[in-house]
């Protein structure tokens, strides 16, 4: 049995095979994720739009209302699917966005601070199309179970880029943002066709071989090329590195998680050397 979430069909999956592998079948990954900070966005912008209605957001939705917590579980999953060998898989994961349109049928949005693009949903249509799977095909996870939503009528992405700050204050400023809708039409079988690749991949025995256009595997080709006598340098700036590090989190912890103020940081950390 395979589990796949939706947000890994798209970039991870396409980016680097080789990464994607040992991620999945070692739990192994560079730990390089979005910064912070568009999660902060997300959610101001999911907070100012689900009092509203949908086809606030572009007119390319029909009037509609987001569905909230109390009607969808935080993690939704589908039933055991076949792929086109009949091998099992489920998918799980966290949607951004769902909409309850008035008249029929459901939506899934998803909201990303990034450049404005005409297709900028065929960059996520297997993440899109995997939560349509799991409305359309629902199962439960160990602590609840996923509706039933069908049809799925609309989906796409909704983007926000931000242009000027036109205004500001003591301690904060008004940031100006530049939105447009990408939709995306549904295809199930170019979904059911990337699933299969997928596990075609999962299930070879050997590591696929280093990617020298992926940014993690050309870092271990170039730390592969190096000679012994840049690599003990190296690693000795490494160790330093680490060494810092450590005695940096002993002071935070020792002076109750850094809330001391910052001279008295100073003054202390020059008192270690």
């Amino acid at each position: 049995m395979y589990y796949l979430a939706p947000s890994e069909l798209d970039y991870k999956a396409k980016k680097c095979k080789r990464c994607f592998y040992i991620h999945k079948k070692n739990k192994l990954s560079s730990g390089n994720f979005p910064p912070p900070v568009f999660s902060s966005f997300d959610v101001c912008q999911t907070t100012y739009f689900k009092s509203k209605n949908c086809s606030d957001l572009t007119n390319e939705l029909p009037e509609g209302r987001f569905m909230t917590s109390s009607e969808l579980p935080g993690k939704i999953s589908s039933v055991e699917m076949l792929d086109n060998k009949k091998r099992s898989f489920i998918l799980q994961g966290k949607p951004d966005i769902v909409i309850k349109f008035e008249k029929e049928g459901y939506g899934i949005i998803d909201f990303k601070t990034t450049n404005l693009k005409d297709t900028k949903s065929e960059s996520y249509k297997y993440q899109l199309e995997a939560y349509a799977q799991i409305f359309t095909n629902p199962g439960e996870t160990k602590t609840a179970k996923t509706p039933k939503l069908t049809p799925i009528t609309h989906m796409g992405i909704m983007q926000f880029y931000p242009t000027e700050i036109f205004e500001h204050r003591d301690n904060e400023c008004d940031l100006r943002m530049k939105t447009q809708y990408s939709p995306l039409k549904r295809d199930e079988n170019d979904f059911l066709n990337h699933i299969t690749n997928i596990i075609d991949l999962l299930e070879e025995n050997k590591v696929p071989d280093l990617n020298p256009s992926c940014n993690e595997c050309s870092f271990v080709i170039k730390q592969n090329s190096l000679g012994v006598t840049d690599f003990e340098n190296s690693n000795a700036l490494y160790t330093d590195v680490l060494f810092e590090t450590a005695k940096v989190k002993a002071f935070r912890k020792k002076n109750g998680g850094g809330k001391k103020k910052k001279k008295n940081k100073i003054e202390e950390l020059n008192k270690d050397k």
